[in-house]
C-alpha cells in the first residue's frame, strides 16, 4: 500500500513538469552570476595577530592594511524562468569555497530553487593552505572567535544583498521569493546554518576569549531563514556545541551524517546523531546512512576547483541529494507533500550506502 501511494504522489509531481526522482536533475536549466567583490562594512577587517608572522612584517603589514569591512563573495545559481523562486544559502565547511558544493547548488537550482553559494573569508581554501599547515590552519579557524561568529552574519549580508537585487538587478529583479528561505551547509557550514537556524554556539573554546569564556554565546538566528539542512552536524563537545546549545532551534532542520563521519577533535560520528534529541522545537528529520564518511556530503562536479576526493562520494550523493531537495520541498514548495521517510530513500542507495535510517522528531 505505501508502494502505491509513493508511486501515485510521484506520478502526480511528474504531471506537474518536475523530476519524478528527487535524486536526478530537475526541468529548470540555470546560469551563474558571480559577486567576488561584495564587502560587508558595517564589519571590521579581522586583523591578523603579532604572532601570526615574524616581526619584519610588521611595518608592510601596516602599510598594506586592509580596508574596513569583511569580504562575503557569492556565486549565485540561477534557474531560467520568471520565477519568482525560493532561496537557498549554501555555507561550506573549513577549507572550501563557494564551488565546494558546485553540483549540489546546481540540481537544487534545476528544481527550481534561486541558490547563494557564500565563501567565508576566514575559513576558506586559501586560509586552510596557508604555509601548508594543513592540521594546524584547520584547528586555528574552527576555534577562531572572529570566524565563528562571523559566519552567521556573513548569512545575513548575503540576504540583504538578496533584496536589493530582487529590487533593482537586471537579471535577478523579481525572481527571489524572500517568504520562502531555506538554508544548507556541510561541517563549519553545519555549524553555521544550525546557528542561523537557532541553535547558539558554545564560548568555551574561542580564542581569543569572549566574555564570559563559557556557556552559551550569542543568539544570531536570522528569522528570514525558514528551514535548514545540515550536513554533518555536530553534537555535543569542542568546538561548537554544548548541551544547552541545541534547545533554541527555532526552525525545522534536516541533519545528513553517517557512520564514518567522525567529528573534530576524536570525537566519533555517532556524536553526531546522538545530539538529535536534543533539538529543540519540531519537525525535523535525521538521515543516517550506513558507511557515509565526512567528505562524501560534497560534491563540487563541474567546476575545475575540485574538493579532497572521497571513494564512496558517488555513492552517497544521490541519497544525500533526494534527502536534501524532498526536505526543501516540504517546506519551501507549498504545493508538496512529505515524502522523506526511509521507503523515500532505498531506491537511491547504492555500492557503498547498504543502509539509510531517517530518524523524525
Amino acid at each position: 500500500m505505501l508502494r502505491l501511494t509513493l508511486s501515485l504522489v510521484c506520478f502526480g509531481l511528474a504531471g506537474q513538469g518536475l523530476a519524478a526522482d528527487p535524486s536526478q536533475p530537475g526541468s529548470f536549466p540555470s546560469s551563474t552570476i558571480e559577486f567576488r567583490n561584495l564587502v560587508d562594512t558595517s564589519r571590521t577587517a579581522q586583523k591578523e595577530t603579532e604572532s601570526s608572522r615574524p616581526r619584519l612584517f610588521k611595518a608592510r603589514r601596516l602599510e598594506e592594511a586592509k580596508p574596513s569591512g569583511r569580504p562575503v563573495p557569492i556565486k549565485v545559481h540561477l534557474p531560467e524562468g520568471p520565477g519568482p523562486f525560493p532561496v537557498i544559502i549554501v555555507s561550506h565547511g573549513a577549507g572550501g569555497d563557494w564551488d565546494t558544493h558546485f553540483a549540489q547548488a546546481k540540481h537544487l537550482a534545476s528544481h527550481g530553487y534561486a541558490v547563494l553559494c557564500l565563501e567565508h573569508v576566514g575559513s576558506n581554501r586559501e586560509r586552510m593552505t596557508g604555509g601548508l599547515q594543513l592540521m594546524q590552519n584547520l584547528d586555528a579557524m574552527i576555534h577562531d572567535a572572529d570566524e565563528v561568529l562571523a559566519r552567521p552574519k556573513d548569512v545575513s549580508f548575503a540576504l540583504d544583498r538578496a533584496g536589493d537585487w530582487n529590487r533593482d538587478h537586471p537579471k535577478m529583479r523579481g525572481k527571489f521569493d524572500l517568504s520562502r528561505i531555506g538554508m544548507m551547509g556541510h561541517s563549519f557550514g553545519a555549524y553555521t546554518t544550525m546557528v542561523v537556524c537557532g541553535m547558539r554556539p558554545a564560548l568555551d573554546w574561542l580564542k581569543p576569549r569572549v566574555e564570559p569564556g563559557k556557556g552559551l554565546g550569542p543568539d544570531q538566528a536570522d528569522p528570514r531563514v525558514k528551514c535548514g539542512v545540515a550536513l554533518s552536524p555536530q553534537g555535543i563537545g569542542e568546538p561548537f556545541f554544548i548541551r544547552e546549545s541545541f534547545g533554541s532551534l527555532k526552525v525545522p532542520l534536516l541533519g545528513i551524517s553517517g557512520t564514518l563521519d567522525k567529528q573534530q577533535n576524536g570525537l566519533p560520528a555517532k556524536n553526531r546523531r546522538e545530539a538529535f534529541p536534543l533539538w529543540g522545537g519540531k519537525g525535523h528529520v535525521f538521515v543516517w546512512i550506513t558507511d557515509a564518511s565526512h567528505l562524501d556530503f560534497t560534491d563540487s562536479t563541474g567546476t575545475d576547483r575540485k574538493a579532497q576526493p572521497s571513494a564512496s562520494r558517488e555513492d552517497v550523493q544521490p541519497v544525500t541529494k533526494a534527502a536534501t531537495l524532498l526536505f526543501f520541498d516540504q517546506h519551501l514548495m507549498a504545493t508538496k507533500p512529505s515524502l522523506l521517510q526511509k521507503e523515500a530513500l532505498a531506491p537511491y542507495r547504492k555500492g557503498a550506502v547498504k543502509q539509510v535510517e531517517v530518524m523524525s522528531r
